[in-house]
């Protein structure tokens, strides 16, 4: 069996990390599709990134790599998606079309290129109807996948499909199709030995998506009422304005897809003496071209409204802890009153965090940068502070003072996956206040008697 390794090198962060597969760049593609086509091929791609809202299955989406989109998933699976969008007044597919302007050559040179891992699916995915005649393209697509419905004729059709691949090679610089004498007539051409066991090897990976796929009139409402808003009602967030979401993420997707043009050669690539700096490239090439699930939900747009702290109809509650922070407060000379609404708003915070964030794996990096921006902020209005007051005197109720002023969500790049208002962000603060990581004095020993 042969699969592309998936254990990961060394790497500060687990995002670095990219598949193998991905670090092979792919050959040129010559293709000239209009603007509108990549439209919809974009969004057919917000179809697998909008899936990883609620799919843990589902680890990145990498956009325009080998082909249209490469869908990465946990398990160490991976697949390349084809997408081709077909006019209501052309013909239908047939084995033939599917081949060529289909993709499925293209496709089987991509799978080829990535050593035919047993780990590397394949998906061509069309608004196009199939010819249903027998042994047409209807028939392929009912042949494919490691499960077929039709087993009946295989070997048929995967010398038909060799046949139609060794064919289109003549014209096309597929190096992965190998060459052969050119015939006036496709049933004279002769295949190599071999040749037609991969393409059944092939057929096992492929899948032919074409039942109820919407053409470019119809998708983005399609992906609106059968993806985003029921991702938005699983992820109980409120006010926001699924239009405007679902526009930026298209163009999140085609900003990723129009990357930069170069794409160097998979042999240059493994051939290369400097192959330890292409790697680096290619991953920093790779790395542009990446959605994850954190990225898709950084596009959310959200209506203005007024957050409340606490949700209508939930009573307040008293967060764990806070003893910390009681004694910090009170060593830095903030007033009791301060103190006491302190306390509050850490709970505050504690509530909205328990009932808003996503459950999904992102929420910790989400809450990690954050917690870094909340940091710095206590760290510039803590040595502000100690500039604005006399030398030896207590600086912790100017501090405080500072805190109100600067924590606002505006001010703050990072984001949370639901929205907040400033008096979350300072229950952020008092809460890392409590766990220790600053002060509003000197450091002391928390261990100390309670403050009174």
């Amino acid at each position: 069996m042969v699969v592309v390794d998936v254990a990961v090198d060394a790497v500060d962060d687990a995002d670095d990390f990219v598949h193998p597969i991905f670090q092979r760049a792919p050959g040129e593609d010559g293709g000239t599709d209009t603007s509108r086509l990549y439209r919809y091929q974009a969004e057919v791609a917000a179809q697998a990134c909008l899936a990883m809202l609620t799919r843990d299955e589902i680890e990145y989406v990498v956009c325009e790599w080998h082909e249209d989109f490469v869908i990465a998933f946990k398990d160490g699976a991976v697949e390349l998606v084809s997408v081709k969008h077909r006019q209501y007044h052309r013909t239908l597919w047939n084995v033939g079309d599917l081949c060529k302007d289909g993709g499925l050559a293209h496709l089987f040179n991509s799978w080829r290129a990535c050593g035919s891992a047993d780990n590397v699916r394949l998906r061509l995915t069309t608004n196009g109807a199939l010819n249903t005649s027998k042994g047409n393209a209807a028939a392929l697509a009912r042949m494919c996948g490691p499960d077929p419905e039709v087993t009946a004729g295989v070997d048929a059709m995967a010398r038909t499909v060799a046949q139609y691949f060794l064919r289109i090679r003549w014209k096309q610089p597929y190096p992965h199709i190998p060459v052969v004498t050119e015939t006036k007539k496709m049933a004279d051409i002769v295949i190599p030995d071999g040749f037609v066991a991969t393409i059944k090897r092939f057929l096992s990976v492929l899948h032919i998506d074409y039942k109820s796929v919407p053409s470019s009139r119809f998708i983005t409402d399609h992906n609106l009422q059968q993806l985003l808003r029921p991702a938005i009602l699983a992820l109980e967030l409120d006010h926001v304005d699924d239009e405007a979401t679902y526009r930026r993420i298209v163009e999140r997707i085609e900003q990723a897809n129009r990357g930069e043009g170069e794409r160097g050669q998979l042999a240059e690539y493994i051939a290369t003496p400097s192959r330890v700096l292409h790697n680096v490239q290619m991953q920093q090439r790779i790395a542009r071209r990446t959605l994850y699930p954190h990225t898709v939900r950084e596009e959310f747009v959200y209506r203005e409204f007024t957050v409340p702290t606490f949700s209508p109809g939930r009573l307040p509650m008293v967060a764990p802890g806070g003893a910390n922070l009681r004694k910090k407060l009170v060593r830095g000379h903030v007033p009791d009153d301060e103190v006491a609404h302190a306390e509050s708003l850490r709970s505050a915070w504690y509530v909205a965090w328990a009932e808003h964030r996503s459950g999904l794996p992102g929420d910790s990096s989400d809450l990690a940068n954050m917690r870094l921006e909340v940091l710095d902020t206590a760290f510039d209005c803590r040595a502000d502070a100690q500039s604005e007051t006399a030398e030896g005197s207590p600086y912790g109720a100017r501090m405080n003072r500072l805190l109100r002023q600067r924590l606002t969500p505006e001010a703050m790049s990072a984001t949370l996956p639901f929205k907040i208002n400033g008096k979350h962000l300072r229950g952020l603060a008092y809460q890392l206040c409590d766990d220790c990581d600053y002060y509003f004095s000197d450091v002391f020993d928390v261990s100390e008697g309670e403050a009174s």
